[in-house]
Order: C-alpha cells, then structure tokens, then sequence
C-alpha cells in the first residue's frame, strides 16, 4: 500500500475560504488555534506546492487533493511534473451532484460547456465549483487530470444541500437509479482519456449502496474511494463496508472517530481523534483491504485526519503516522 495525504486535512490552514488567520474567520463560532507548529502558506503561494512540500516533509508518496486548487490547466501541467519528480502520486477529486435532474446534468449540451472552481465562492455550504451542467464541471475536472497526469478521479456527491439517503426526490431506490444513469454517461469521457471514476461515500450513502451503483454500470473504469470512518454517520458499520467494497476500491482515506453514543441532548455525536484513538477498527479494515483489494501493492492510502481548527494538525498526524506505522502489519510502499 501507498501511503499518502489528503489536501482537506490542512483545511483550516491552507484553503483560502477556511483559514483560520482570515478576518472572517472571527466571525465562524470557532474557537481560533491554540497553536500551529506549521506555517500557512502566504497569501502568494500556490496551494498545491504547500501541500506537496508537507507530504514530502512526511515521508509519504501520495497527494490527494480537489482539482480546483490547481488553478488553470498550465499551473496543473507543471504541478503534475513536479510531483512525478519528487515520486508522489497525485489523485484528485471534484464535487459533483450525481442525484441531479437531466436538466441539470446535461445542460451542458444546450446552454455550452462553462465551468470554473471560484475559491471566493466555496465555503461549508458551497463547493466552489460552478458551472453550466454538473457535465460540465466534470470536463473542466478532468481537463485538470489530464494536464497533470491524474489517473484517478474521486466523484464527491455529499454536500449539506444534497440529497442523502434519508432525504431527496423519490425513494432511495429511485435517487441510486439516477446516478447510476447520470455516472453511466460519464464512463465513455473517463475511457478515453484513460482515466479512472472512483464515487465516494461522503456522509451520504452508504458504501453499498454506491457499491450497488458501480457494480450495475459494470465498468472497470468505475471504482469506489472507501473513508474509514463515513460509514458511521449513515449507520453503516465500517469493517463490513469494508469487507464489501474491498473489491472495488481504488483509492481510500485512512480516518479514525470517536463515537458518543448517547449525549445530554438525547443524540449521539461523533468527533475526530488522531488515529487510533477512536472507536473505527483501523488495523482490521486495513487488513481486509490488504486481503481482498485488488491492487493492494499500489492502493493509495491517504491520511485524512481531521481537526477542528483549534487544534494542531500537525501533531495529530505526526502521532497518527507513527501510530500506523508502528501498530500495522501491511507493507508500505
């Protein structure tokens, strides 16, 4: 397995729309950091080359990250070539609403093919990504990949403003049925570019029930990116999606979460710890994946160990790192 970052662990030090040295973070209802023993990239500093020296400064070899932060096709070019120099790998991802109606979808071929990522419009409601028809989005996202060699390009469906599988336009049946049909006219475009599809469970659905997505489309092209620990907020246990999606998986995030079962408001919560210090059963999922994927020398494995902005990010994955390494069994490339 490979091991690897994830861009949205630094999202409160580096995304322009989240960190937490802007004015308009006082406003947010965050506590601010107590401390940071890493430097934010300066105000002209090309993200994706902050994010790749902390993944070099770590000793990993892959970088996963939002296309939309590569800026402009030639930024991407070169971004690829200097991380195909230094032996990272870089995935990417972009959102997309895979539940969205034909109009929606395919406006592209009416209204022309226009779509950009606005940093200055994302945010916790908003992805950042605009565009014609979410087609159209995803041309201009693998526009991206193919100037920087992506080879795999995760589809993030789960936004607060999205259907789930609790909420959304007729019956969960109904809602899996339209992104099979909206994901299938994506399949010919990843093809010939080489390019490989992955959905995602974010918070969503459940990995099976996306599994059920890939495997009645059929294709090769399209896998599946499986997080540790997102099976838990749609009560969905971890270790058996795993066991499920192992198969197919093609790219995963390594997360750890604790689980409040029960609070003094009558609900159960969830908070993000550095690895191993929560209730997902790491070493076992990571064993099945060893087990039964399919490229388990290859997989991309990508720390996605998320803080909340008072606390140093890098601390928590200098301890989750060692954590990793020290306590698993599978061979890290």
């Amino acid at each position: 397995m490979r091991l690897g970052l994830s861009a949205d662990m630094y999202r409160w030090v580096a995304f322009p729309w989240m960190r937490a040295d802007r004015p308009a973070f006082r406003a947010s209802g965050h506590y601010p950091p107590y401390i940071q023993s890493v430097e934010p990239p300066a105000a002209d500093t090309f993200v994706p080359d902050w994010l790749l020296e902390r993944v070099i400064a770590h000793d990993v070899r892959v970088l996963a990250l939002d296309v939309g932060l590569l800026e402009n096709l030639p930024l991407a070019a070169a971004f690829g070539r200097r991380c195909t120099a230094a032996g990272v790998q870089l995935l990417g991802s972009v959102s997309l609403d895979l539940d969205a109606a034909s109009d929606r979808w395919e406006g592209a071929s009416i209204s022309g093919n226009s779509a950009c990522f606005d940093p200055t419009r994302a945010g916790p409601l908003q992805t950042g990504w605009l565009g014609s028809s979410e087609v159209a989005i995803f041309d201009m996202a693998t526009a991206f990949c193919e100037a920087a060699g992506i080879s795999v390009l995760s589809l993030i469906h789960g936004q607060p403003g999205r259907s789930n599988r609790y909420v959304g336009v007729g019956s969960l049946e109904d809602r899996l049925k339209r992104m099979q049909s909206n994901v299938s006219l994506l399949i010919p475009r990843a093809e010939a570019l080489g390019l490989t599809l992955a959905l995602e469970p974010h918070m969503d659905y459940r990995s099976r029930e996306l599994l059920e997505v890939v495997e009645a489309i059929g294709s090769p092209t399209l896998r599946l990116v499986f997080d540790f620990s997102d099976p838990l907020s749609v009560n969905e246990d971890p270790l058996d999606a795993a066991r499920h999606v192992a198969p197919y998986v093609a790219a995963v995030h390594i997360r750890d979460m604790r689980v409040q079962a029960l609070t003094e408001i009558a609900t159960g919560a969830f908070f993000h710890t550095p690895l191993g210090e929560g209730n997902v059963p790491l070493l076992e999922i990571l064993q099945v994946l060893n087990d039964r994927a399919s490229n388990t020398s290859s997989l991309p494995c990508c720390l996605k160990v998320v803080t909340r902005p008072e606390h140093d990010v890098e601390h928590w994955l200098g301890a989750s790192i060692e954590w990793l390494r020290t306590r698993s069994s599978v061979d890290w490339f």
